[in-house]
């Protein structure tokens, strides 16, 4: 690597490139580990009502110490719902089991949660769809 003098204080060293303007081998590693990082987070999606007008509005929140919430109102309603229950990952699968014993599992595509499993009695045949991350 090049020497490039002392790392001003306040900032993470970066990965040097070798002269010959090549990736190190290590580099693919790197890129795994960015795309399996913890999902802790706030992840937001607005969803068209099935019976026909007004949105849904769904959020997820993953704590960094387990904890997960779903939160959900409709923009028609004054009702709202809120589920609260614990949140394990393994790599990119991001499984919510709720204090009702009910249970989603997600994908983490980068800054979205996609739903792979939920209950379709209460959620329909799309779910709840892409969430996005709101939080950074």
């Amino acid at each position: 690597m090049l020497d490039q003098g002392p790392i001003p204080e306040g900032t993470s060293p970066a990965i040097v490139l070798p002269v010959s303007g090549r990736l190190p081998a290590f580099a693919p590693l790197l890129l795994l580990a960015a795309c399996a990082a913890p999902a802790p987070g706030t992840y937001e999606a607005v969803l068209p009502v099935a019976s026909g007008g007004g949105e849904r509005h769904v959020r997820v929140t993953l704590n960094p110490n387990g904890e997960a919430a779903l939160s959900g109102a409709f923009s028609d309603r004054a009702s709202r719902f809120l589920a609260q229950g614990t949140w394990k990952q393994d790599g990119r699968r991001i499984t919510v089991d709720f204090d009702d014993q009910k249970q989603m599992v997600f994908q983490q595509a980068g800054t979205q949660l996609i739903a792979k499993e939920w209950n379709r009695s209460e959620w329909g045949e799309n779910g709840p769809g892409a969430l996005f991350r709101v939080d950074r």
